[in-house]
């Protein structure tokens, strides 16, 4: 990861400071969503470069979003830009991009109160799972099933419309990045958020690329305009709990 990193550096680097607007600086789309940046196309979803390579090779839970959006991707170059400004690099400077924005806002406060009602704060022997995005962040992983931001004529790309397995350079980036990224976390406990990246996890697990215990599927993704949340919660819970209990056994029980 990075080696691409590398690739890319530069071209970070020349960007400009991004330009205010109100009280704060924001890049406009069309410096970042450019051929400078631009990695693939495939039907009618186009993948950009951006620099999400933290990987924290301690954590004990993977939390999997669908692909980051405009507003992921905009702030991770403003972090980058800033962050090697001070002279971060290598996984200070990642940390620091993966940290500026995972699952915030109202979204976060759901899926805490959510992995704290099937007990995975109790089995990662901390108070709640908010802890997870500040003093218990070794302890999780935050990454997307395609984790290039990926856009359809422009606009973010939520999912619906097309699957990414039935897009052939989609489906084998999700091999190459995905399927990797998950190898090289084996003891950590995987929770795909939303039906769309549960679909992604079944091609993984069905290709035998992932075990299939370690995978809480059917969670729900907590975002408040999923109406269907709370009763696909409340259907799964007990499931998920049992499931959680019998992975944080040995020899993945042992927190260090």
């Amino acid at each position: 990861m990075a080696v691409e990193f590398e690739k890319y550096r530069p071209l970070i680097e020349a960007l400009s400071s991004p330009p205010i607007v109100g009280d704060k600086a924001f890049y406009a789309p069309s410096e970042l969503i450019n051929e400078k940046f631009f990695l693939f196309s495939d039907g009618k979803l186009s993948a950009y470069y951006a620099p999400f390579h933290y990987m924290n090779l301690s954590a004990r839970v993977v939390l999997i979003g669908l692909t980051p959006g405009w507003t992921q991707m905009e702030r991770a170059f403003r972090t980058a830009k800033r962050a090697m400004a001070n002279g971060l690099t290598g996984d200070e400077l990642f940390d620091c991009i993966e940290k500026s924005g995972s699952f915030s806002g109202p979204m976060r406060k759901n899926l805490v109160s959510m992995l704290d009602g099937i007990g995975l704060n109790q089995h990662l022997k901390i108070i709640s799972c908010a802890e997870l995005f500040g003093s218990a962040s070794a302890l999780a992983h935050f990454t997307s099933a395609v984790s290039a931001p990926t856009f359809a004529n422009g606009k973010n790309f939520s999912g619906h419309g097309v699957s990414f397995l039935k897009l052939p350079k989609f489906r084998q980036f999700i091999i190459d990045n995905l399927a990797k990224e998950l190898a090289s976390l084996p003891d950590a406990i995987i929770i795909p958020l939303g039906k769309i990246v549960d679909e992604i996890m079944e091609f993984l697990r069905e290709g035998h690329l992932i075990e299939p215990a370690r995978c809480l599927l059917g969670f729900p993704h907590p975002s408040s305009a999923n109406g269907h949340r709370k009763p696909l919660y409340e259907q799964g819970k007990d499931h998920w709990r049992e499931q959680l209990a019998g992975w944080f056994v040995s020899p993945h029980a042992s927190l260090t």
